[in-house]
Protein backbone atom coordinates (compact mmCIF):
# COMPACT_ATOMS: atom_id res chain seq x y z
CA UNK A 1 0.00 0.00 0.00
CA UNK A 2 1.40 3.15 -0.89
CA UNK A 3 1.94 5.88 1.53
CA UNK A 4 1.13 9.62 0.60
CA UNK A 5 2.07 11.54 3.82
CA UNK A 6 3.47 9.93 7.17
CA UNK A 7 4.13 11.96 10.47
CA UNK A 8 3.92 11.01 14.25
CA UNK A 9 0.24 11.99 14.16
CA UNK A 10 -1.05 11.29 11.03
CA UNK A 11 -0.07 8.71 7.86
CA UNK A 12 -1.79 8.97 4.64
CA UNK A 13 -2.08 5.88 2.48
CA UNK A 14 -4.15 5.22 -0.91
CA UNK A 15 -7.54 4.48 1.31
CA UNK A 16 -7.08 5.25 4.79
CA UNK A 17 -6.37 8.72 7.36
CA UNK A 18 -4.80 7.22 10.55
CA UNK A 19 -4.65 9.46 12.88
CA UNK A 20 -3.27 9.11 16.56
CA UNK A 21 -5.67 10.36 19.29
CA UNK A 22 -5.06 9.39 23.11
CA UNK A 23 -6.36 5.89 22.71
CA UNK A 24 -4.88 4.91 19.82
CA UNK A 25 -5.42 5.15 15.74
CA UNK A 26 -9.05 6.90 14.73
CA UNK A 27 -9.50 5.62 11.16
CA UNK A 28 -11.34 7.70 8.02
CA UNK A 29 -11.54 5.79 4.78
CA UNK A 30 -11.00 8.28 1.96
CA UNK A 31 -13.85 7.30 -0.50
CA UNK A 32 -16.19 8.11 2.26
CA UNK A 33 -15.00 11.58 3.19
CA UNK A 34 -16.06 14.74 1.49
CA UNK A 35 -16.66 18.40 1.46
CA UNK A 36 -13.57 18.96 2.58
CA UNK A 37 -12.85 22.49 4.21
CA UNK A 38 -9.48 24.17 6.34
CA UNK A 39 -10.05 26.22 9.55
CA UNK A 40 -7.02 28.06 10.20
CA UNK A 41 -6.12 29.30 14.07
CA UNK A 42 -4.12 32.04 12.82
CA UNK A 43 -2.67 34.32 15.96
CA UNK A 44 -4.11 37.67 16.62
CA UNK A 45 -2.42 40.44 15.09
CA UNK A 46 -2.16 42.12 18.45
CA UNK A 47 0.61 39.85 19.08
CA UNK A 48 3.51 41.35 19.65
CA UNK A 49 2.11 44.70 18.83
CA UNK A 50 2.24 45.93 22.96
CA UNK A 51 5.97 46.21 22.55
CA UNK A 52 5.90 48.27 19.54
CA UNK A 53 3.72 50.50 20.46
CA UNK A 54 4.80 51.06 23.99
CA UNK A 55 8.61 51.90 22.17
CA UNK A 56 6.94 54.47 19.79
CA UNK A 57 5.62 56.31 22.36
CA UNK A 58 9.18 56.22 24.19
CA UNK A 59 10.54 56.79 20.77
CA UNK A 60 7.86 60.06 20.08
CA UNK A 61 8.58 61.35 23.92
CA UNK A 62 12.34 61.15 23.66
CA UNK A 63 12.08 62.78 20.17
CA UNK A 64 10.40 65.81 21.66
CA UNK A 65 12.80 66.19 24.58
CA UNK A 66 16.00 65.16 23.52
CA UNK A 67 18.86 65.89 21.11
CA UNK A 68 22.23 64.59 20.54
CA UNK A 69 22.51 60.98 21.31
CA UNK A 70 19.33 60.37 23.32
CA UNK A 71 17.30 60.87 19.88
CA UNK A 72 19.70 57.47 17.39
CA UNK A 73 19.43 55.65 21.18
CA UNK A 74 15.06 55.98 21.45
CA UNK A 75 15.61 55.23 17.25
CA UNK A 76 17.62 52.17 18.35
CA UNK A 77 15.10 51.09 21.02
CA UNK A 78 12.21 51.40 18.40
CA UNK A 79 14.23 49.21 15.66
CA UNK A 80 14.72 46.64 18.74
CA UNK A 81 10.54 46.64 19.41
CA UNK A 82 9.52 46.24 15.88
CA UNK A 83 12.00 43.25 15.60
CA UNK A 84 10.77 41.69 18.92
CA UNK A 85 7.18 42.12 17.36
CA UNK A 86 8.32 40.36 14.16
CA UNK A 87 10.07 37.27 15.71
CA UNK A 88 6.97 37.25 18.05
CA UNK A 89 4.40 37.24 15.52
CA UNK A 90 6.16 34.26 13.61
CA UNK A 91 6.91 32.33 16.17
CA UNK A 92 2.86 32.25 17.48
CA UNK A 93 2.28 31.61 13.97
CA UNK A 94 4.44 28.61 13.44
CA UNK A 95 2.65 27.60 16.69
CA UNK A 96 -0.54 27.75 15.66
CA UNK A 97 -3.05 24.84 14.29
CA UNK A 98 -5.07 24.22 11.36
CA UNK A 99 -7.75 21.68 11.02
CA UNK A 100 -9.12 19.63 8.01
CA UNK A 101 -13.13 19.05 8.15
CA UNK A 102 -14.75 16.85 6.01
CA UNK A 103 -18.20 15.34 6.16
CA UNK A 104 -18.32 11.44 7.09
CA UNK A 105 -21.49 9.64 6.41
CA UNK A 106 -23.45 12.89 6.70
CA UNK A 107 -22.02 13.85 9.50
CA UNK A 108 -19.33 17.07 9.83
CA UNK A 109 -15.96 15.72 11.38
CA UNK A 110 -12.55 16.63 11.92
CA UNK A 111 -9.76 14.46 10.09
CA UNK A 112 -7.21 15.94 11.78
CA UNK A 113 -5.50 19.27 13.05
CA UNK A 114 -1.60 19.32 12.71
CA UNK A 115 0.77 23.05 13.44
CA UNK A 116 1.06 24.79 10.44
CA UNK A 117 4.11 23.33 8.64
CA UNK A 118 3.00 19.80 8.94
CA UNK A 119 -0.99 20.61 8.32
CA UNK A 120 0.66 21.64 4.98
CA UNK A 121 2.34 18.67 3.74
CA UNK A 122 -0.07 16.26 5.09
CA UNK A 123 -2.91 17.94 2.91
CA UNK A 124 -0.80 18.01 -0.30
CA UNK A 125 -0.55 13.87 0.89
CA UNK A 126 -3.99 13.72 1.56
CA UNK A 127 -4.63 15.37 -2.20
CA UNK A 128 -1.97 13.40 -3.89
CA UNK A 129 -3.71 9.61 -2.24
CA UNK A 130 -7.60 11.34 -3.66
CA UNK A 131 -6.12 12.14 -7.15
CA UNK A 132 -4.76 8.51 -7.34
CA UNK A 133 -7.97 6.88 -6.80
CA UNK A 134 -9.83 9.18 -9.14
CA UNK A 135 -7.46 8.13 -11.52
CA UNK A 136 -7.57 4.70 -10.76
CA UNK A 137 -11.67 4.76 -11.10
CA UNK A 138 -11.29 5.89 -14.78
Amino acid sequence: MTVYYRSRRVVITEKLVKVRIDRGWQLWVIAELNGFSVVHDDPPWTTGMWALGSSAIVVGLLATQLGGWALPLALVVFALATAVAIIERRRARASSCSQLQAGYKGTGVVVFELPRPEFDAACRGLIRAIERNEDAKS
